[in-house]
């Protein structure tokens, strides 16, 4: 059944926007080249108008701080560390309300990168 979930899925188009309740996590398979790296991030905490952002690319956990204000809320992750000019994804802390995250992902510099959600 999972095999088939994968098969049918499609790639992203981005700018992505997601909608996010606390804790609830977001999942990505992450096609670069010849590799796969699983991406996945939540939120679990407002407080303030800054928001604690988790996140894990290829299995490597991190914590930031976003806050409402540009440009403080904004996240850059790369996708590899090479070419020089390498892919990376910027993520948008848009918007809080009703206890729902909203943001928005950009992908740069990614002709070779293509990305499925995992639901």
């Amino acid at each position: 059944f999972l095999f088939s979930v994968f098969l049918f899925a499609q790639y992203l188009k981005f700018p992505y926007t997601i909608d996010l309740k606390k804790d609830e996590i977001a999942k990505f398979i992450v096609y670069y080249d010849k590799w796969e790296f699983p991406f996945e991030f939540r939120w679990t905490l407002f407080k303030n108008d800054i928001l604690t952002f988790l996140y894990k690319y290829n299995n490597f956990p991190r914590q930031v701080e976003l806050y409402k204000d540009p440009p403080l809320n904004t996240l850059k992750v790369k996708i590899a560390p090479y070419p020089v000019i390498y892919p990376y994804f910027l993520i948008e802390f848009v918007d809080y309300n009703d206890k729902i995250a909203t943001f928005k992902i950009y992908l740069f510099n990614g002709e070779k990168v293509r990305v499925k959600e995992i639901k």
